[in-house]
């Protein structure tokens, strides 16, 4: 009886752990360089009070089995506009596992990098950032963004459109800044990123073509090379042009795939190394033309 009583006990206090587990595996850095001693002093508990944020914060009614997102944002302060009023440049990031089957082969995939250059916000120390999906804030916003992008496109890269519920609540709060004073830091700019440019592109229906490929290359492509290293690359390659495709179709200058390619082209260019015929290479200078130096490169190897 003892023994089966440790059981349930056990039980339930992993119950209640998983269901409290949050989804975000988060390491923040900071840069304070651009402003003033003084102005340091007030940024000292900026990193741990935003880790804190999106690391214990519940996102998802997901179940993950346990698992956290490896993500990273790194945070460079440009000025600070007034008294606890701060403009900065945020780059985010995000990876997962590499599975053979099952299992994690031990190595990692990028599935976000996005360098986001204009974030304006105030930041009181010692204040407590509080969550609240109902009334706009220009930094816990921010964080909710990109959290919700992270968890979306992570779920797109083991199911067809698994994140839309997650990516939906991105847009969400972007439609929800453009109607504030901080709208012009979060809408569309022609050729350059902004965060409703990229989402709204995600979204929109003429856009599903992309999602499709996305889920192809990771699930059907990545995570196939160590088991059937062609059928893997060849996914692959279906996925990249597919996604060149909807560029062509679509909108040259997407911010959608645009911000793709920057984030994987070191990866495709060495997976690629495995194919048998270096001619590939033209193939993928044709799908990603801004990259060309770096195939070219690995064309040679």
């Amino acid at each position: 009886m003892r023994r089966s009583g440790i059981v349930v006990v056990l039980f339930i206090i992993a119950w209640i752990v998983n269901a409290a587990a949050q989804e975000l595996n988060c390491v923040v850095t900071v840069s304070t360089e651009n402003v003033s001693s003084g102005q340091r002093d007030y940024l000292r508990g900026f990193k741990a009070d935003v880790e804190k944020y999106l690391n214990n914060n519940k996102w998802t009614d997901e179940d993950l089995g346990g698992e956290k997102i490896d993500c990273s944002m790194s945070i460079f302060f440009l000025a600070a506009a007034g008294e606890n009023r701060y403009t900065a440049q945020v780059v985010v990031g995000s990876q997962r596992p590499v599975y053979v089957g099952n299992e994690k082969s031990g190595k990692n995939t990028q599935v976000l990098r996005i360098a986001d250059e204009k974030w304006e916000f105030g930041y009181v120390p010692n204040q407590q950032m509080i969550k609240d999906e109902f009334r706009f804030d220009p930094l816990t916003d921010l964080l909710d963004f990109y959290a919700y992008l992270i968890i979306g496109l992570d779920l797109e890269t083991y199911n067809e459109l698994s994140g839309s519920r997650y990516l939906q609540k991105a847009l969400s709060i972007c439609n929800q800044a453009n109607a504030t004073s901080y709208g012009q830091d979060w809408q569309s700019s022609a050729g350059t990123y902004s965060k409703f440019g990229f989402i709204d592109e995600l979204m929109n229906m003429k856009y599903q073509q992309f999602r499709l490929a996305f889920y192809s290359y990771h699930f059907e492509g990545i995570d196939l090379l160590d088991t059937e290293q062609q059928k893997g690359l060849d996914n692959i390659l279906k996925a990249l042009e597919s996604i060149a495709e909807l560029r062509q179709k679509q909108n040259p200058r997407s911010i959608l795939v645009r911000t793709f390619f920057d984030s994987k082209y070191l990866e495709i260019a060495d997976v690629f190394l495995a194919w048998p015929d270096r001619g590939v290479y033209d193939r993928l200078i044709t799908a990603d033309p801004a990259h060309q130096g770096t195939y070219d490169g690995y064309r040679r190897r």
